[in-house]
């Protein structure tokens, strides 16, 4: 019983001051600027204040004076009065960087230095990569693996932060998984703090879960993030490198995959838009609203539903952790497999727009080669490979300590030796066998070169070595070069992609709106037969400010409506589609552009119909036949001309 006494106190002494905190909170934030107000991004309708996150931020240390300062301050674990310490001064950092971020707005870059910042002070307390793993690693792949880790968690239960809920229940989920896992593995100390966080979310639920009379805030969701990044580094799990790294990783699953999948689809998008010259397109650390939570309140569910969506796969992710903690290696393994099966069919499910987008880019950048392509993509590529390669082979299969001398050699002549090759200047899409085994002699003399200078460095045996050097290469290869051919079935396998390949023949199109019912167009448009329409999406434009130069559903937003004329005359418009009833004074100024720039006027209200030049309806556009778009170009009409030409691309949504 006295076991259990001590995560009861400490998880109610949590719960009750975020409970007791919350209300005087509520009443200082109008005064202090810091209320969400409703726009096109935002779900709620009233204003909500948004500094809920300092009482949980406050409820979570109280409850941490009772652990360091009260009868349990003397338990086992790493994290002890000193890291604590550490823990506080880096919270309150950023719960100062979160709130001035809520009241002011801050540059995105600014920001992330900020985390950098914290994330640093957390290295120099000791909070680091090489400790948790317990190996050995080189001064720079440690700083950087642990600031990778804190960046990475502190965005993703940010930009999870995104309907009622949903940040502080997987916070919770999350901490108390974690605390599990801790007290499994004899460190109570550890568990205790994640049982604090696990208190404060819990409490602050009653008043974030839909409908929210509060919501976190920056300074709120980054703090969960960083409290969750710091604990997890101070895990002593005492198994296999595999094993430490999976376990804390599938307790922040749903946020991590989450801002995985944000930082793909932007990535994508960013690259997309440089092939294009577009630099207003995309901004890797500009908002969308293509989120997992936005995912599935598209797809119909309520905030609600949607929130305990997320909790039950976080819960799941949660368990398969707890699992693996306790199995063998081998058994282990089989979860992985698994998780790798289950994590192919939800990413198929949940990152079709990042498929798409991703797309876009390899296609473009074949069609359009880059140099920025090639620096970020194909050089990027090689390396993680070769870096990968070499830590699952020395440190895995041989358990051989990496050093900054193996790592550089492992990687560094076998990419020169490909790299003076030429391999960067070839178009892979179009290789042909005899190059592709070019590449991987290529490869092969490289690991042959790097195998000479290890026998300088290393003290393996002749034996070891070659075994270690053939496993090397294996892998190498079937990243290397199966990435090249990959990036021709890719191309064959995505050719229906209609609207990732410009053609004379596709209508330049605006969409008037970026609402709600513009994001259902544009779904609608991501159809594969609606593809085949000979329409090309620029974008979009909307009177609201907040999503200027933003993404939705992976268009830009290129401005307002002043602007029209202008973004017609700078993008070549020819059609125009309504997603929105607009005022008759701003309709009548749409139509005097129709007859001065010979303009197609559409209307989307759940199915895409035709507009006169006076706005009346034409009736709706039937479904696209490919061979009378065809004909008609062959024939040398305009489209639009007639009512033949003019039958459309779309078809009701219904159907």
């Amino acid at each position: 019983m006295e076991f259990i006494v001590k995560y009861i106190v400490v998880f109610l002494v949590a719960l009750v001051a975020v409970w007791l905190l919350v209300p005087l909170v509520k009443k200082m934030a109008p005064s202090l600027g810091l209320v969400d107000e409703p726009s096109e991004r935002r779900i709620h309708k009233v204003p909500i204040p948004r500094c809920g996150g300092f009482a949980v931020f406050v409820a979570t240390h109280i409850a941490l004076v009772v652990v360091f300062f009260g009868p349990w301050r003397n338990l086992a674990g790493s994290t002890q009065l000193r890291e604590w310490g550490f823990i506080f001064s880096g919270s309150l950092a950023l719960l100062l960087l979160g709130v001035f971020d809520d009241r002011f707005g801050m540059n995105a870059w600014l920001k992330f230095l900020g985390q950098i910042a914290v994330a640093l002070l957390m290295f120099f307390g000791g909070f680091t990569f090489q400790a948790f793993l317990h190996i050995q690693l080189p001064w720079i792949v440690n700083l950087g693996a642990t600031l990778f880790w804190f960046t990475l968690l502190i965005n993703a239960f940010n930009l999870i932060d995104g309907i009622d809920g949903a940040c502080a229940g997987l916070g919770l989920i999350a901490s108390a998984g974690l605390a599990g896992m801790l007290l499994s593995l004899g460190q109570p100390a550890d568990a205790l703090v994640l049982v604090a966080l696990a208190g404060a979310c819990f409490g602050f639920l009653r008043y974030n879960f839909n409908p929210a009379s509060i919501f976190l805030g920056d300074c709120g969701s980054m703090f969960i993030g960083f409290m969750l990044a710091a604990v997890s580094l101070k895990a002593n799990i005492k198994q296999s490198m595999m094993v430490a790294l999976l376990v804390p990783l599938l307790a922040v699953g749903v946020p991590v995959f989450d801002v995985m999948m944000a930082v793909w689809r932007r990535v994508a998008r960013k690259l997309v838009s440089i092939i294009r010259n577009d630099p207003l397109a995309c901004k890797v650390f500009g908002p969308d609203l293509d989120h997992i939570h936005h995912k599935l309140l598209r797809s119909g569910m309520t905030q609600r539903r949607a929130a305990i969506s997320l909790y039950v796969a976080a819960i799941i992710v949660c368990i398969v952790a707890l699992g693996a903690t306790a199995m063998t290696s081998n058994r282990t393994a089989l979860i992985m497999i698994g998780m790798i099966v289950g994590l192919h069919v939800i990413v198929r499910q949940l990152a079709q727009v990042e498929m798409w987008t991703s797309t876009q880019a390899v296609l473009l950048g074949v069609h359009r080669p880059r140099s920025i392509v090639t620096l970020f993509v194909a050089i990027g590529w090689d390396f993680a490979l070769l870096m990968l390669s070499t830590q699952l082979v020395f440190s895995e299969v041989m358990s051989y300590p990496i050093t900054l001398e193996l790592m550089s050699v492992c990687i560094m002549i076998p990419f020169a030796t490909i790299y003076l090759y030429g391999v960067y200047k070839t178009v892979w899409t179009r290789s042909r066998i005899s190059q592709l085994l070019v590449l991987l002699l290529q490869l092969a003399a490289g690991e042959a070169l790097a195998f000479v200078a290890l026998l300088w460095i290393i003290d393996l045996t002749l034996y070891e070595l070659t075994v270690a050097l053939s496993l090397h290469f294996l892998v190498s290869a079937v990243g290397i070069v199966g990435g090249r051919v990959s990036l021709r079935v890719v191309r064959d396998l995505n050719a229906w992609l209609r609207c990732s390949i410009d053609s004379d023949h596709d209508l330049p199109s605006l969409i008037l709106g970026a609402g709600e019912n513009a994001i259902l167009y544009l779904r609608q448009a991501s159809f594969a037969d609606q593809q085949k329409a000979p329409r090309k999406i620029v974008g979009l434009i909307d009177d609201n400010p907040m999503l200027h130069n933003k993404i939705v559903y992976g268009y830009p937003v290129l401005g307002n409506f002043d602007q029209l004329e202008e973004i017609i005359r700078a993008r070549g418009i020819r059609e125009l589609v309504f997603t929105h009833h607009y005022s008759e004074e701003l309709r009548e100024g749409i139509y005097a552009l129709q007859e001065k720039y010979d303009l197609l006027l559409r209307e989307f209200v759940f199915f895409m119909r035709a507009l006169d030049q006076q706005g009346a309806c034409q009736g709706v556009l039937k479904p696209y036949s490919v061979d009378d778009y065809d004909c008609r170009n062959i024939c040398g009409q305009r489209m639009g001309d007639g009512d033949a030409a003019d039958e459309g691309a779309d078809q009701p949504i219904a159907e």
